[in-house]
């Protein structure tokens, strides 16, 4: 079309009668007019692409609201999603309507679903030669809360960068098993070199990607509300007094022990098995498990970091481990104190294999695991943590229904 109109203009400016200025001018005029409607057609396409993606997130935001262990008011999260992608409510003519239940469409009437419609008028310089001074341009989406937990790593820090890091092959294969940010920070959650999440993400903040790393669960949610900690009111309990037990032993030895409080701490490495009765394992000063060291520890067994300092667990140390299912520590596998030190960091490194059913719960210090770490894919890892790192080839996988171990806050799903 627009090659014609050049012809024909060229034409024009080759001929010799009077009428040339006239003709020109009438051209150039339809010119202008089409690359001016053509222009607003775009905006108006690439504004309604824009609002519904903003729509979809505070749909999925307010029913993932609806789904935490202490429900929180869909209509005011969906709304803060809107806004926090520039789209507030009442501000430019921008209409952010959120209905529970939804008032249209198939999930009519259901409560556990959230309706989210956005709209704005749009001013129309071009097309108001014709008319049509404006047009209203509106979304509609819908999502319904999930039906059970569905994430198996949460971050709590509310503001840090880079709370959830994964990199160097690091893998969460299973898509029942999601991750959960609750930083705030425009990196909250950082993928690099290869790294993958199968499941469902869900982030207060931003997540970047970077090097070959993917997200290939649903759904996927920026700026949506923080994820509730399942253990929250947890405390630890009262602690015995100093057990005569010995927390130490190295070189082929296998050892039976009972719950208790070992002041001294554990220091056990090169080829050592640990058997143990159930019950809770108060340890102080030092967890060292070490060099081919094997927990078996399947009766209900919770070990407590009962002071501050750094775990090293390490060199194909293996933690058979299965956390009570009732009483003050019911789903707890190992815990630290909840006003521990913030800057400790537990680790667990050099092909350590957790074949743990139960919580890794350190509410206020940094997890980290690396180096070919493994879970048991049938069995039941969570990770709470202020922060999260895996790196360098772990794999994080889970099957968690039926367990019984706390389930952590379920996502929601796009329905509409």
């Amino acid at each position: 079309m627009f090659c014609w109109l050049a012809m024909k203009v060229r034409k024009l400016i080759a001929m010799q009668d009077g009428s040339i200025a006239v003709q020109i001018g009438l051209g150039l005029v339809v010119l202008t007019g089409m690359v001016g409607l053509g222009t607003e057609g775009t905006l108006l396409i690439y504004k309604h692409r824009q609002m519904q993606v903003v729509a979809d997130a505070a749909a999925l935001s307010g029913a993932t609201a609806l789904s935490q262990s202490y429900p929180r008011d869909p209509v005011s999260e969906a709304r803060a999603v809107a806004a926090r992608l520039d789209f507030p409510n009442g501000s430019d003519q921008i209409s952010v309507e959120v209905n529970v239940p939804p008032l249209s469409g198939v999930e009519a009437g259901n409560s556990s679903a959230v309706e989210v419609i956005i709209s704005q008028p749009q001013d129309l310089a071009v097309m108001g030669l014709f008319g049509i001074q404006s047009a209203n341009v509106e979304t509609r989406s819908v999502a319904m809360r999930g039906g059970s937990g569905r994430f198996c790593l949460l971050a709590l820090d509310p503001s840090a960068s880079q709370a959830m890091y994964l990199s160097n092959n690091a893998e969460i294969p299973d898509s029942s098993c999601g991750v959960a940010v609750n930083s705030n920070s425009d990196s909250s959650l950082i993928l690099k070199n290869n790294a993958v999440i199968n499941g469902s993400v869900v982030t207060h903040g931003e997540w970047s990607l970077s090097n070959n790393a993917e997200l290939n669960g649903t759904p996927q949610i920026q700026h949506g509300p923080v994820t509730d900690d399942p253990y929250t009111d947890f405390e630890i309990g009262s602690v015995p007094a100093c057990t005569p037990q010995s927390g130490s032993g190295s070189n082929n030895v296998t050892r039976y022990m009972t719950p208790d409080h070992f002041c001294d701490g554990w220091d056990f490495k090169n080829n050592v098995t640990l058997n143990l009765a159930s019950g809770t394992y108060f340890i102080d000063t030092k967890l060292v498990l070490k060099n081919n060291v094997t927990i078996n520890a399947t009766g209900g067994v919770t070990i407590v970091l009962n002071t501050d300092f750094e775990l090293d667990i390490k060199n194909n140390a293996v933690l058979n481990i299965e956390a009570p299912t009732s009483g003050n520590y019911a789903g707890l596998a190992l815990v630290s104190r909840r006003d521990a030190t913030s800057s400790l960091l537990q680790k667990f490194s050099n092909n350590v294999t957790l074949n743990i059913q139960g919580a890794l719960y350190f509410p206020n210090q940094l997890l980290e695991v690396d180096n070919n770490g493994v879970t048991d894919p049938d069995g039941c890892t969570h990770m709470i943590a202020r922060k999260i790192t895996l790196m360098n080839n772990v794999q994080v996988a889970n099957s968690c229904d039926g367990t019984g171990v706390e389930p952590i806050g379920p996502p929601a799903i796009l329905m509409e």
